[in-house]
C-alpha cells in the first residue's frame, strides 16, 4: 500500500506541475500577444494620428520701447526696435509638416498690439521630428497704438522698473501629408525683456509657449 500511496502522490504532483506549466505557458503568450498589439497601436497612432507643433521663443532682443509723445497721459504711439528668434518643432516621427499660410507673429503690451512680423512663408516645411527657427525683426519710430490711460500708466511702470511684460503671438495654418486637414496654429509666448544695448546686453532665456490648435 505504500509503494502504492507513494506512487499515485507522485503522479498527482506531476499532473499538477504540467497543468502549473501549461497555464504559465499560456500567460506568458497572452502577455507577448497584447505587448505585439499595444506596440502596434502605438505605431498606428504615431504615423497617421498628427501631433501638434511645438512653439518656443529661443531668443529675443528689446532695443527700444518707449511712448512718443510722454506729455499726453492717453499717448496712442510707441517707438519699438525688437528682433525675435521663433522655434517651430513638427512632433511628429513620420510625417513633415507644411505651412499652409503664412506663418506670423504679433507682439503685443497689455493686450494692445503694436508689431507685426512674417515668420515663415506659405508653402515652407519642416521635417519629421525636426524644428525650424524663423527670426524676424520689426521698429518703427512712431506706431499707432491704442494705449489709453490705463496702458499709459501700466508702461511708465514698467519702464521705470526696467523690464517690460510683452506677449508674442504667433499665428499660421499647417496640414501633415499625406493627410490633407488643415491645422489652425495658434501660440502665445509671454516674454519679460529689459532693453538691450551693445555695452548692456539683456540675457535672454528660452520660453516655451502654450499651444492651441483646431
Amino acid at each position: 500500500m505504500s509503494d502504492d500511496g507513494d506512487f499515485c502522490c507522485g503522479c498527482a504532483v506531476s499532473y499538477c506541475e504540467a497543468v502549473g506549466g501549461k497555464v504559465l505557458f499560456r500567460i506568458v503568450c497572452a502577455l507577448l500577444i497584447f505587448a505585439v498589439l499595444a506596440t502596434a497601436v502605438t505605431l498606428v497612432v504615431i504615423a497617421f494620428v498628427a501631433r501638434p507643433a511645438g512653439v518656443a521663443v529661443e531668443d529675443a532682443v528689446l532695443g527700444r520701447l518707449a511712448l512718443t509723445d510722454k506729455s499726453n497721459a492717453t499717448a496712442t504711439s510707441l517707438a519699438y526696435d525688437v528682433s525675435v528668434a521663433v522655434a517651430v518643432r513638427n512632433r511628429n516621427w513620420l510625417m513633415h509638416a507644411e505651412h499652409t499660410a503664412p506663418l506670423h507673429a504679433e507682439l503685443l503690451f497689455a493686450g494692445a498690439r503694436f508689431a507685426g512680423v512674417p515668420l515663415a512663408s506659405e508653402g515652407s516645411v519642416i521635417r519629421p521630428g525636426h524644428s525650424e527657427v524663423y527670426h524676424a525683426a520689426a521698429a518703427a519710430d512712431s506706431a499707432g497704438v491704442p494705449l489709453g490711460s490705463a496702458r499709459v500708466a501700466e508702461f511708465i511702470s514698467e519702464s521705470t522698473a526696467g523690464v517690460f511684460q510683452l506677449e508674442l503671438k504667433v499665428v499660421g495654418d499647417n496640414k501633415y501629408p499625406p493627410r490633407h486637414h488643415v491645422h489652425r496654429l495658434k501660440a502665445i509666448c509671454l516674454l519679460e525683456l529689459a532693453l538691450s544695448t551693445a555695452t548692456s546686453p539683456d540675457t535672454f532665456r528660452k520660453v516655451k509657449c502654450a499651444v492651441f490648435t483646431t
